[in-house]
């Protein structure tokens, strides 16, 4: 059989168990007796080496084996491994990721197993001899027999994989590890422990539980590629038979408990469920051509909506409004299919606490909330490494030794939470530390001394002034160098890899009680809503997220402020920026009207020409020389061919010279 053809389904399997294998080894190491990690582990390593070894991947099949040796102590210990052993573990699911990793890129594993297999082994005793594998077919219902025989309950369990099972030696584990959820697997057909070069379509097991027959049934039909799962509980009659001399294995054959009922309170036989597939896997370059080919849809459709209010057709108007709520309600529908939990960037943080805290000397207790918060797919893959950028910092640079922070009358666990939530349009990303702050006067000093601030700026610097100073290229408040930080690339690259997602990224921070990093990103970066406007011949879209109300300067009353026009509001005084020029282009007159908008943390308004209308637009990245020299994140083709730029709320320059800068020296 050649199996190249399940190589991908493989790989991105193969991620998703060493994810959760990640998460429930640094679980299991904080929680020891939680059984139900424990069960989670044993699942997924069962899993993985079952898809390896079909798979022709040894190494792999090898180290993950050996892992299940280590993974046997959890069972057999109370309070858990030990640290060392912890170490060993995570170090083993470093190289199987290594090894996939090389996977995709060549093909082939490049994993030599026998050192990590030695250390593994060294870190459990002399295995005791192991018992004869239960007999298939008749000797393992015999087996079930006799434990039936000894007073034992013990339900037969069918199980029936679909005929397009691609690896059924992998749902043969994770079938017979969802049995064992609920009790003492007594025998099997395959046997647990040798499964490997399982090929078939039927799975057999034999329970001993308490658990009702649904409950059972219900967690096997879970199981992927499950068409349909039976379960009867075995009767003490055939017990005797099947272990009486010269019985035939088949007198063991179960009787559903509903038979032995009256044939007046017996219920009608019900068909054994069937599970329809709950999910499917999708090349993300299908879902990238489905969103583009959503995008030309929606510049297609504005462009019929304009020619439609021109056009005197009876029943046109009608039509456009059908085919339009039609058209939304399937991008509605293509953009959901993009969104996923930002829990998929979550999986890997407590990994990496773990292994920086004990790399530092810091206890930290890490928490995480918002995980079901979902995301583009797009912005939740390039999120990770601005995350981990911030939460290094944290670790480092915020949170203190546990001696500093008992004398500092703190508990010496720091604490770092990290957090998302949806705001309107935007999802809001959050890390927070109860750290010693950022201190503007250390912050001030190294400014002055890099030359980046002169003395009597430095000498005025406030809280927020240092923090913005985090940001500029090169700039470290670290005294030392590290593998950690301190080289003074993490808070540069983090807000330009932000505002490339079309975010922003703050830090506010109070000496003594922590800091605070927020990013805000759009929920999507393939199609927005705006306000699409005109500035000196130009057209512009402003995110309508960003838009707090349109106004005709006619009606309007506007001063001069030390050569500064300023809009005067009933609820405050606004720059009134030029827009034209305030996004990078030519001054323009004969500006009608005026758009209040929401920046980072003020808002201004923009003199604009015309108000267009409210417009959904496809965006799209602009070359990174024009996106740095101007205010604008993106662009956008309207339907009459011109290319809208997408205005960048958080870099206008309140005082109009067009970018706004990123420190106030």
């Amino acid at each position: 059989m050649d199996i190249a053809q399940y190589l991908p389904m493989f790989m991105a399997e193969a991620r998703e168990h060493l994810q959760e294998l990640n998460l429930a080894v640094v679980r299991v190491e904080e929680t020891p007796d939680d059984r139900e990690t424990v069960d989670e582990i044993f699942r997924i390593a069962h899993s993985l080496k079952g898809m390896s070894a079909t798979m022709g991947f040894e190494g792999m099949a090898s180290l993950t084996h050996h892992m299940e040796d280590v993974f046997e102590l959890l069972k057999q210990r109370r309070g858990g491994l030990d640290r060392a052993a912890i170490d060993v573990l995570l170090e083993c699911l470093d190289a199987l990721e290594a090894a996939v990793d090389s996977i995709e890129a060549d093909g082939t594993e490049h994993l030599d197993p026998a050192a990590l297999n030695d250390r593994l082994q060294a870190l459990i005793r002399a295995p005791e001899p192991a018992a004869a594998p239960a007999a298939a077919g008749p000797a393992a219902a015999e087996m079930a027999a006799a434990a039936v025989a000894a007073g034992a309950r013990v339900v037969h369990v069918s199980a029936t994989l679909t005929e397009d099972t691609l690896m059924p030696s992998v749902r043969a584990y994770m079938v017979l590890a969802a049995i064992a959820e609920h009790g003492e697997l007594v025998a099997s057909v395959p046997h647990h422990d040798d499964v490997e070069g399982f090929d078939g379509r039927e799975i057999e097991a034999w329970l001993a539980c308490g658990h009702e027959d649904d409950a059972l049934i219900s967690t096997v039909t879970g199981v992927p590629d499950v068409a349909a799962a039976t379960a009867a509980e075995l009767e003490v009659a055939d017990a005797a038979q099947a272990e009486a001399p010269g019985a035939e294995a088949p007198a063991a054959e179960p009787v559903p408990a509903a038979a032995r009922e009256p044939a007046a309170d017996r219920p009608a036989p019900a068909a054994a469920p069937k599970k329809a597939a709950a999910t499917v896997r999708v090349d993300a370059e299908r879902l990238d051509a489905l969103m583009h080919s959503m995008g030309e849809l929606v510049v297609h459709r504005t462009l019929v909506e304009s020619l439609a209010a021109e056009a005197d057709v009876p029943g046109l108007s009608q039509a456009m409004q059908e085919l339009t709520r039609s058209s939304q309600a399937l991008q509605a529908m293509v953009m959901q299919v993009r969104m996923i939990p930002v829990d998929a960037v979550f999986m890997r943080f407590p990994r990496l606490v773990r292994d920086l805290s004990s790399k530092l000397g810091k206890d930290v207790e890490l928490t995480l909330v918002g995980k079901d918060t979902e995301l583009d797919r797009t912005v939740v893959e390039a999120l990770g490494d601005p995350l981990v950028h911030l939460i290094r910092n944290s670790l480092d640079h915020g949170l203190e030794p546990p001696d500093d922070r008992a004398a500092a009358g703190k508990p010496k666990a720091g604490t770092l939470e990290i957090s998302a939530r949806h705001a309107g349009g935007n999802v809001v990303i959050e890390v927070r530390d109860d750290g010693r702050g950022i201190d503007p006067v250390k912050v001030g000093r190294r400014a002055v001394e890099r030359g980046l601030i002169g003395a009597e700026a430095g000498a005025a610097l406030d809280a927020k002034g240092a923090a913005e100073l985090l940001f500029q290229p090169g700039f470290s408040t670290a005294e030392v160098t590290s593998d950690v930080s301190g080289r003074g690339v993490g808070m540069d690259a983090v807000r330009t890899m932000i505002r490339e997602l079309g975010g922003e990224v703050t830090l506010t921070s109070e000496v003594g009680r922590g800091t605070v990093a927020q990013i805000r990103l759009p929920l999507t970066l393939a199609i927005m809503a705006a306000l699409l406007v005109e500035a000196g011949g130009q057209p512009y879209a402003i995110p309508l997220d960003r838009v707090e109300r349109t106004l005709r300067l006619a009606d309007q009353t506007v001063r001069s402020v030390a050569g500064r026009r300023m809009l005067v509001l009933r609820d405050g005084v606004l720059p009134l920026l030029d827009g034209a020029s305030a996004l990078g282009g030519l001054p323009a007159e004969g500006a009608d009207h005026a758009v209040i908008v929401r920046g980072q943390d003020r808002r201004l308004a923009l003199a604009v020409t015309r108000l267009v209308g409210q417009r959904e637009l496809v965006t799209r990245p602009l070359p990174s020389g024009v996106a740095g020299s101007a205010a604008v994140s993106g662009g956008a083709v309207l339907s009459d061919g011109r290319i809208a730029l997408i205005v960048d709320c958080d870099a206008v320059d309140p005082t109009g010279a067009g970018h706004a800068p990123r420190i106030a020296a």
